[in-house]
């Protein structure tokens, strides 16, 4: 009994020692998330927009000659060409742009900007700039969506399918109106706020150039542009 009465306090010591270890080692293990960040994108130039992490994908039918672009405003023999920046540093063509010949012939056209992964969650917002041409006759559309399942790019294989971004945020000229009713045809600001996703995840923003009856020959698409893309974390 002795025996057993002096090597308790001893035993007990020694494990408090070890518990102690083990958990203040756990907590040091725990590696805090990094928060996702706010940022703005100016689409200064594509080549940048690919080395940011930036998606471009063109799944119009018939497939046309072009994918979103850089933006265009020249002075020619003919005048000027295109519409001016919304925001720009040193160029007026600092944005991004997407028309008719994203779809040849008649096309169906579905031509896909990606953006990089974000870590989203209810309550963040983000906003962007777009218009068409002024006076322009051709109804343009655009689409919004998320994808609410992974970081994925997917985006099907056809020019109806959307792939993993079954989520639609919003639909910008939906029954391809003209004139004032259309289209903006000066830069105009689009704010959103996320819903849905009551976890923050990783996923990507899309935007969709959509036009049915479009392309080359078709009755509708000219050109759209988007400028000044911000994302503000809750």
């Amino acid at each position: 009994m002795l025996m057993k009465k002096r090597t308790f306090p001893i035993f007990f010591i020694l494990f408090s020692t070890l518990l102690f270890s083990f958990l203040y080692g756990c907590e040091k293990d725990v590696i805090p998330q990094k928060k996702q960040q706010a940022f703005t994108e100016e689409f200064d130039t594509v080549a940048n927009l690919y080395n940011r992490g930036w998606v471009f994908n063109n799944k119009s039918q018939p497939l046309g000659t072009a994918t979103w672009q850089q933006g265009l405003y020249a002075t020619g023999k003919l005048g000027l060409e295109g519409f001016p920046a919304f925001s720009y540093h040193s160029s007026s063509d600092e944005y991004i742009l997407a028309g008719f010949n994203t779809g040849n012939n008649i096309a169906t056209i579905s031509s896909w900007m990606i953006s990089p992964e974000i870590e989203i969650k209810d309550g963040d917002q983000f906003y962007f700039y777009t218009r068409t041409l002024s006076g322009s006759a051709f109804a343009d559309r655009l689409q919004i969506r998320l994808n609410p399942t992974d970081a994925s790019d997917n985006v099907g294989n056809t020019a109806t399918s959307v792939g993993a971004f079954t989520s639609l945020v919003a639909d910008i000229n939906a029954n391809y109106a003209t004139g004032a009713t259309g289209y903006p045809q000066s830069w105009r600001k689009y704010e959103y706020k996320i819903s849905g996703f009551p976890k923050a995840q990783k996923t990507r923003i899309a935007f969709r150039y959509f036009v049915e009856l479009g392309g080359i020959n078709g009755l509708r698409s000219n050109a759209i542009g988007i400028d000044q893309f911000h994302f503000e974390p809750l």
